[in-house]
């Protein structure tokens, strides 16, 4: 084999990319380089004539490889110079001009057992003699090894990033006659020896001091990450991107999502102590809300209770108002404004006084009042009739005024008439007493032909109420408020709510003197039925003349305002049906009557048990066939007319005389009203043209 085949074989510059340039053209010296490691001592090399026959050491002793005799290598593919035993040492001139002692170097794949990423340190690197367990492997493939390497010299595979360089030579010495080998040696390329491959820039962030040391921290330059070969130490290998990932930077990715979640836990935390405390804020507004909202309550409803209390004292019902005062839903003892107002009730009802005879219980009766005098006392067919029967809404005013000043007070049946069931159904009936202060007396108050006719209120007799009319109201209605008012026409025809008949003058009267009611006690209402009830046609004979849909609407008027009264306390009682004197009837002309009023009002008004009979008539016989009827048709409580008071309660039945309130009466029979109100101060004669006619 010629002199050159073997560089040509093993190219330094394509094989490892090493560039001699590089260092020849760099300014270390000898005194930056320490090589007294590679010393023939530090080696264990001894280069000197053991034997003293002239022969030097050996570059690569197979002795030590520990083969047998029964080795044989003629199977090897070696080069023709290698291992020949005829080669001559060369002489030490001629290895000093040679660069003194090869390197020794084994290529991994003669040792792939040897664990290379252990770096050895110091002077072990090429310590042959405590590396001797290299050479312990039982019965190497040396054949297949060389071959191996020989064929990976032949076709090295250059890397498409490395760019060869052309590696300067030195001059060649003159070819020898004797080629060695051990001249091969030392010319051949060391196959351990590394590729230096371009070191490529990356670019530099520019960031603050304190971020820059941070990402200097947890991402490290790829120096440190990735050192370069270590020229010292040529046996350390490069680390693969699993250690370098696994050294470098999966402690900072562990770190950084630590931090993460020491952040997140912090930020939860300090989250969850925020809410805990709104919470806690919001569960302590609301607990104060809630306090606050329950001492309203309560508040307003001792309130409520007080007012209820005092209205049910006011009207002598002191019973009602402990009553109503004990159902407080709280604490009764620990509010003192309850249990002060229920001493003062106790207090007073044990001084009211005892009243157990009905018969001094006086009934003023009205009709309709007159809203206007002066078209009623001015009308030519009925004005004798108006000044005589009635009177005004000025005159029933002062009327009030003057029973209440007299210590009267408002009572009802219910008063003093205890109503109970007998075994066959029946009910039975029986004096009850009214306690009332010292100084107070019960009276009551009834209203008559509470119909407002349509002759009273119609001049042209079209069924609507106008100008030319009496001046009576028209009807009874409920207003916007709920409160029970007249409407009335006046004489120019605008149609006005108010104050216009008995029922809205008392209601506003009772406001203003809740002690002039007893427990709740109303006026008596009598209607008859033949021109309807309460100013509503709901007789059946208006269906031909007015219409279905009109009845209809009447109807339901109708049942509005008889709900609204007897919601007030206001007892409806029947004035007959077609306004007649029962005392001049028979049996059978009274039960015809009475059919019309139950398929006529009683239909839409309802029961009613009260009669109240029409032109100061009076059946007289309690106990027979008329009073049977009368009786068969639900009726228990009778009131007739008469000068003077009376009443009887009975297990069947209750009778009572009324008196009748005229100007008649009040003129011509003043005494009737002795005690009670002064006829002289209530009547306004200047209004009734100065007289009322007699009879």
């Amino acid at each position: 084999m010629a002199k050159d085949d073997f560089d040509i074989d093993f190219d330094f510059e394509k094989e490892y990319g090493f560039d001699p340039n590089a260092i020849l053209d760099s300014d270390v010296s000898d005194e930056d380089l320490d090589l007294s490691q590679f010393g023939d001592e530090e080696l264990g090399m001894d280069l000197s004539d053991k034997s003293g026959d002239g022969e030097e050491f050996d570059d690569f002793d197979l002795d030590s490889l520990d083969l047998g005799e029964d080795d044989d290598l003629s199977g090897l593919d070696l080069p023709d110079d290698l291992g020949q035993s005829g080669a001559e040492e060369p002489e030490p001139e001629e290895r000093e001009q040679s660069g003194g002692t090869d390197e020794l170097d084994f290529d991994d794949d003669l040792f792939p057992d040897e664990d290379l990423d252990e770096e050895p340190a110091g002077d072990d690197l090429l310590d042959f003699s405590r590396r001797a367990s290299f050479f312990d492997v039982p019965e190497p493939d040396i054949g297949a090894d060389v071959e191996k390497m020989t064929r990976e010299q032949q076709a090295p595979e250059e890397p498409a990033d490395e760019v060869p360089v052309e590696l300067p030579r030195e001059p060649e010495e003159p070819e020898q006659e004797t080629g060695s080998d051990e001249e091969g040696r030392r010319r051949a390329p060391n196959p351990r020896r590394r590729k230096q491959t371009k070191d490529k820039g990356t670019a530099k962030l520019t960031m603050p001091p304190v971020f820059s040391k941070l990402w200097s921290l947890y991402f490290p330059p790829k120096e440190v990450i990735d050192p370069k070969p270590d020229p010292a130490n040529p046996r350390r290998r490069r680390k693969s991107k699993a250690q370098i990932f696994k050294e470098a930077y999966l402690p900072a990715i562990l770190a950084c999502v630590t931090l993460i979640l020491m952040v997140s836990f912090l930020f939860g935390a300090i989250g969850n102590l925020i809410a805990k405390r709104q919470a806690n804020n919001d569960a302590k507004k609301a607990s104060v809300a809630a306090a606050s909202s329950e001492a309203d309550r309560i508040e307003e409803e001792v309130q409520m209770l007080l007012r209820e209390a005092e209205r049910l004292a006011a009207g002598y019902d002191y019973d009602g108002a402990v009553q109503k005062l004990e159902s407080f839903s709280g604490d009764f003892s620990s509010y003192q404004e309850l249990v002060s107002k229920k001493a003062e009730y106790v207090n007073a009802k044990s001084g009211l006084v005892e009243w157990k005879d009905p018969n001094s219980i006086p009934n003023l009766s009205f009709h309709v009042l007159i809203a206007d005098p002066v078209r009623a006392f001015s009308d030519e067919q009925y004005k004798g009739s108006y000044n005589r029967n009635f009177v005004t809404i000025e005159e029933f005013s002062r009327i009030l005024e003057q029973i209440y000043k007299n210590g009267y007070v408002l009572v009802d049946f219910d008063s003093f008439v205890a109503t109970a069931t007998d075994l066959s159904g029946e009910k039975a009936f029986s004096p009850k007493p009214i306690y009332l202060p010292e100084g107070k007396k019960p009276i009551m108050i009834t209203e008559t032909m509470v119909n407002y006719f349509n002759f009273m209120t119609d001049s042209n007799d079209d069924g609507e109420p106008d100008a030319g009319g009496g001046g009576f109201a028209s009807k009874l209605v409920v207003d916007a408020g709920g409160s029970i008012k007249a409407e009335y026409v006046d004489s120019s025809g605008s149609v006005l709510t108010g104050n216009y008949d008995l029922v809205p003058i008392l209601e506003d009267f009772i406001a203003e003197h809740p002690d002039f009611v007893y427990q709740g006690a109303r006026a008596t209402l009598a209607v008859c039925g033949y021109d309807g009830v309460f100013g509503y046609r709901i007789n059946t004979s208006v269906i031909s003349t007015k219409g279905n849909d009109y009845y209809q609407e009447q109807v339901a008027g109708a049942q509005k305002i008889v709900e609204a009264l007897r919601a007030k306390g206001y007892t409806i009682a029947c004035y007959t049906f077609d306004n007649i004197d029962y005392g001049q009837k028979n049996a059978q002309q009274i039960t015809d009557d009475l059919k019309n009023w139950t398929n006529q009002i009683e239909l839409v008004i309802g029961d009613v048990d009260v009669l109240v009979y029409a032109r100061e008539g009076d059946i007289g016989n309690y106990n027979d066939t008329k009073f049977n009827v009368l009786y068969d048709s639900g009726f228990r409580f009778f009131v007739s007319s008469a000068e003077k008071n009376y009443a009887e309660v009975n297990n069947t039945y209750v009778r009572q005389k009324r008196l009748m309130v005229t100007g008649n009466t009040m003129v011509w029979k003043s005494s009737m009203f002795d005690g009670i109100f002064d006829c002289n101060a209530a009547i306004d004669l200047t209004a009734r043209g100065g007289s009322v006619p007699n009879g």
